[in-house]
């Protein structure tokens, strides 16, 4: 079982789970909504001993009509926390642990309306965006495991208040005995479940041999990630994976100024001669591929979705000068990589 599908497993039963990695400022213990209670709560804030909120996407934010604190701003963070909330019934003075997993609970409920809350109250909803991080992520765990997306929330802190690293979070005893689960992996996952919504596809043939490609973006405004398939990949043990960074000038007029084109070349024709493979041509930051930049980051939760989407979990990685860097991010993002 990978470690996606033992979070996901824990999630479903309404145990706590960390998301996070070494990579994030901060760590998130997060709790399933729509069945917290008082002892699952309490369990929260003494091992996170962080602030509590409740994590909703935007549309369950604007089914309730929760105030959004970015209106007048336009600041675009992944967290915004938005006017506190009561439940409308059942509560009695609003603060112990059992009210507030009531009013989690009601605020869960996708039936739930503005009318089912009242404000002020003593529960602090965050709107909780798209742009990858821990809270994100962990909207993704609870659809993932099947639950209602809304996640009760605690960022994990030390003893004197800061944020704490996964690694000193693990270096708790009671922490080490929580599942951790990374962003990256659940925000493969998320890719990887929205391929076929998110992307075209076509034959492609080339003088290499023949590819399948796959074009997918996220979002209107961001470029897009083409995948080209050769042959049945799922169906191979290690099959070869080529991740290249567009580069105008090498790729399309064959500059001699970078091993660009060499590479892409190259790794069409190790893939054909292998009988199955993917390229995975991604855009460059700031979606500009006119020079070469293939040292620059890119996004490796999208790459494994990709290729999780193409029924691949474990592959041989080309080089193409990244291979290091890009085998260490793969991996975190669960999937199995050889060089």
């Amino acid at each position: 079982m990978s470690a996606i599908e033992q979070a996901s497993a824990r999630f479903a039963d309404g145990e706590l789970v960390l998301v996070g990695d070494e990579r994030d400022e901060t760590v998130f213990l997060a709790c399933p909504a729509d069945g917290i209670d008082a002892p699952r709560l309490d369990r929260l804030h003494e091992l996170g001993r962080g602030m509590v909120f409740l994590g909703l996407p935007e549309p369950a934010a604007r089914r309730l009509a929760l105030p959004d604190p970015r209106r007048d701003t336009g600041a675009r963070r992944e967290i915004a926390l938005t006017a506190p909330i009561d439940a409308a019934i059942g509560i009695e003075t609003g603060w112990s642990l059992r009210d507030r997993a009531l009013t989690m609970r009601v605020a869960a409920d996708p039936g739930s309306r503005s009318s089912d809350l009242t404000i002020p109250g003593h529960v602090y909803p965050a709107l909780v965006g798209e742009r990858p991080g821990g809270a994100s992520a962990a909207l993704e765990l609870a659809r993932l495991s099947g639950r209602a997306p809304a996640v009760a929330l605690c960022a994990v802190v030390d003893r004197h208040g800061r944020a704490a690293s996964l690694r000193e979070a693990r270096a708790d005893e009671k922490l080490r005995r929580v599942h951790a689960v990374s962003p990256a992996a659940l925000h493969s996952a998320w890719v990887a479940a929205h391929v076929a919504e998110l992307s075209v596809s076509c034959a492609l043939p080339t003088k290499a041999g023949r590819f399948r490609a796959v074009g997918y973006a996220r979002a209107d405004q961001d470029p897009a990630t083409v995948a080209l398939v050769h042959g049945d990949p799922a169906t191979r043990s290690l099959p070869l994976v080529h991740v290249h960074v567009a580069c105008l000038f090498g790729d399309a007029f064959g500059s001699l100024l970078c091993d660009c084109r060499r590479d892409l070349d190259a790794a069409a024709g190790a893939i054909t001669d292998d009988g199955a493979g993917v390229i995975i041509y991604a855009m460059p930051p700031q979606a500009k591929p006119i020079a070469c930049v293939r040292d620059e980051p890119i996004d490796a939760a999208l790459v494994a979705g990709l290729l999780r989407a193409c029924g691949i979990d474990e592959c041989r990685l080309l080089d193409g000068g990244r291979d290091r860097r890009l085998r260490d991010e793969l991996r975190g993002c669960g999937l199995t990589v050889a060089g």
